[in-house]
């Protein structure tokens, strides 16, 4: 009597070789997809819905604010120098 191993030929190695890949694949995958951090509501969250320029848009698309107001408010949110942070101004005095 041979065993179990004697009788399989090399097809059978390929077929349990190709599995095993495949097991520790899935379990390696379900791994990583525990620990991930771009959820939904996880703490990568990076979703256009927090873009404060984006809100605006939708907000003059849907006809909430006019024209004048749009220009006035993106004008405030693209400007990157000239007034100093306001919070640093309340810290002052």
């Amino acid at each position: 009597m041979m065993g179990w191993a004697g009788e399989l030929a090399w097809t059978g190695w390929i077929v349990m070789a190709v599995c095993m890949f495949a097991f520790w694949a899935v379990v390696i995958y379900l791994v990583a997809m525990m620990f991930r951090t771009d959820r939904a509501n996880g703490p990568g969250r990076t979703t256009e819905e927090f873009d404060p320029l984006r809100l605006l848009e939708a907000r003059f698309a849907r006809g909430d604010i006019d024209s004048d107001e749009f220009v006035a408010r993106r004008q405030v949110l693209t400007q990157t120098t000239g007034t100093p942070d306001f919070r640093q101004e309340q810290g002052r005095g």
